[in-house]
């Protein structure tokens, strides 16, 4: 779903005017409990995937809650990023943000909670990620403003660290202060290096950089079944930070890594 939807041209658009937020589910504890009030189904557990859409105050609901947009807003197949990205267009509208002072620096990266994570959730999205290792904030902001230009917005995965240990666990053999740009295996688990940048690197390097790793990107559906199957048979396993509750995913242990935790919660 991640990549018809959330990479849709006009869902992109809308969403420029929301603060999109991308909670870990079942790989923070704290973010796990915020999300099981916010939705349960049936089974009354913390499931894989919620959606809602808040007011400005970040608590007043502007819909329903639901495992997904199509679940709220409705919208037959392949036309789930027209519906949703009608809905909030209306409701940015409706429920205009407070004006605040504009930042000088503009907005972050929207990093993932650690490498190890981005990188599953890069190979859930099926797109490139960006890493940045130990650089400072004039270097991580000067990425940000390459990371933010239209053609990238919504086509890569962003890391940073400065912990060379959460490089090392990725496959990265010697980790050092500067940019990876990388492409996660089918499992998440571990990296392929497309290109490594000096911290310093100039903005037209890195461009090249990021350019190269589209033109290596891969096809946005894969077979769930088929890919089970294969974590069966290579033994390939995740543990998550808290229970995998959701009834539809198998546990860890039953031989493929378990459902991904950020992979598809958005509220």
């Amino acid at each position: 779903m991640d990549r018809s939807l959330w990479s849709d041209p006009l869902v992109i658009d809308a969403s420029r005017k929301f603060v999109c937020v991308r909670l870990a589910t079942y790989e923070d504890a704290v973010e796990g409990k915020l999300l099981e009030g916010i939705y349960s189904s049936r089974s009354g557990q913390l499931e894989n995937t919620v959606f809602v859409m808040l007011a400005p105050d970040g608590k007043t609901r502007l819909s329903r809650s639901g495992r997904s947009p199509r679940m709220v807003f409705g919208g037959a197949a392949g036309w789930e990023g027209t519906v949703l990205a009608l809905e909030m267009e209306h409701l940015a509208k409706s429920h205009p943000p407070p004006k605040k002072p504009e930042s000088s620096t503009g907005p972050a990266l929207p990093v993932a909670k650690d490498v190890r994570r981005a990188v599953n959730i890069a190979a859930c999205d099926r797109l490139p990620l960006v890493i940045s290792g130990g650089l400072d904030d004039e270097q991580l902001q000067s990425l940000a403003a390459i990371g933010w230009t239209e053609t990238y917005i919504g086509r890569f995965c962003w890391a940073s660290t400065s912990e060379p240990s959460q490089l090392k666990a990725v496959g990265i053999d010697k980790p050092s202060s500067g940019i990876w740009v990388v492409q996660p295996d089918n499992f998440g688990l571990q990296v392929e290096v497309i290109a490594k940048l000096p911290a310093d690197a100039d903005r037209d390097s890195i461009r090249k950089a990021l350019d190269r790793a589209l033109e290596t990107q891969r096809p946005a559906q894969k077979s769930t079944r088929t890919h089970v199957r294969q974590g069966k048979r290579l033994g390939k396993n995740w543990e998550s930070e808290i229970p995998v509750s959701d009834p539809g995913t198998p546990p860890p242990g039953r031989g493929s890594q378990g459902r991904p935790p950020a992979d598809r919660t958005r509220p």
